[in-house]
């Protein structure tokens, strides 16, 4: 194993535990008391065996994301300081397996990130798009879409612009 696999084995060890009972809120900047420890020990050990690298016996164990209810969770609401009139919201959006969320439309741009499972994004004029762990997409403003979650459900991080004070999404009845 290479030395930063080391390293950063043994950081994933430190942030393992702390993040799993945590709230969900990490601030940029925090950092678990018991991390300079774990770095120093795999500092240790970059020098030495790389055999002797913490295993999964061990205790290392990956963070996992918090559980949140299916919906749009939102993360974060704030104005832009270079667009003034603007905001940005973002949100950890769950949607459950098979599940369909209603049709709608944003009044501004929406950016995705799927972070698990399996999804199809359906939207008026265009043919259906299957998305899975990984992938990104741009939805224009106003584009009546209503995606499905795939055999696992899915999750993404999306991100959205629009006009400070304008509803974040419109419901648009079933033609």
């Amino acid at each position: 194993m290479k030395p930063i696999a080391l390293t950063l084995a043994a950081s994933l060890a430190a942030l393992a535990a702390p993040l799993a009972a945590h709230d969900g809120h990490v601030d940029a900047y925090e950092m678990p008391d018991a991390m300079p420890d774990a770095m120093e020990a795999a500092g240790d050990r970059v020098d030495g065996d790389p055999a002797e690298a913490p295993s999964a016996e061990e205790g290392i164990a990956l963070a996992m994301l918090p559980s949140l209810p299916p919906g749009s969770n939102e993360v974060l609401r704030s104005s832009l300081s270079l667009a003034e009139g603007l905001e940005v919201i973002v949100s950890d959006v769950v949607i459950p397996p098979g599940a369909t969320v209603p049709r709608h439309y944003h009044p501004g741009e929406e950016f995705l990130y799927l972070i698990e499972g399996t999804a199809t994004h359906v939207q008026e004029g265009q043919a259906d798009i299957a998305m899975t762990a990984g992938d990104g997409y741009a939805i224009p403003a106003r584009a009546i879409h209503a995606p499905r979650g795939g055999p696992q459900g899915a999750r993404a991080i999306v991100f959205r612009v629009h006009v400070a004070g304008q509803e974040e999404r419109v419901l648009v009845p079933a033609e």
